[in-house]
């Protein structure tokens, strides 16, 4: 259990993935599609268009909802589809230094499963639910018995 308060207050850069998967909004959600299975993640950070703009995110979840199965009215196709019509922008951002169980509360609050970790305007890292479910399986088993 120690370990488990411990974890809670490590900064976000200790657990975030650094090497981002990035992607041009202009390119198409089949090319976001090839990328996702290329690299094994399930959202990629759109890049900001210019110094103005700010970073989105496509994740599996926009593509399955709004091109695979966007309902009847819309039609969309992933070959077609460029990346910044399906993308979800701004994306929530943390700083590295925030404290873990902080990042994770904002997650729960505005119901996201990731958040992008920035260190001023530079895209540093993206911290996922499950970069922190990978570091709580690499705890130590928790026992009752050192209490005896």
């Amino acid at each position: 259990m120690e370990q488990l308060k411990k974890l809670r207050v490590l900064p976000v850069s200790a657990l975030m993935t650094k090497d981002v998967v990035t992607i041009d909004g202009s390119k198409t959600v089949a090319e976001a599609i090839q990328l996702m299975k290329r690299f094994n993640t399930s959202s990629i950070v759109v890049k900001p268009r210019n110094e103005d703009d700010t970073y989105g995110i496509v994740t599996e979840k926009d593509i399955l909802e709004k091109v695979i199965d966007p309902g009847d009215d819309v039609h969309r196709d992933p070959w077609n589809t460029p990346v910044f019509e399906v993308m979800s922008k701004p994306i929530v951002s943390v700083y590295p230094e925030m404290r873990l169980k902080y990042a994770l509360r904002l997650m729960k609050r505005v119901q996201i499963r990731r958040v992008a970790v920035l260190d001023g305007d530079k895209l540093v890292g993206i911290l996922s639910e499950t970069d922190v479910l990978h570091a709580v399986e690499e705890l130590p088993p928790y026992s009752d018995q050192a209490a005896y």
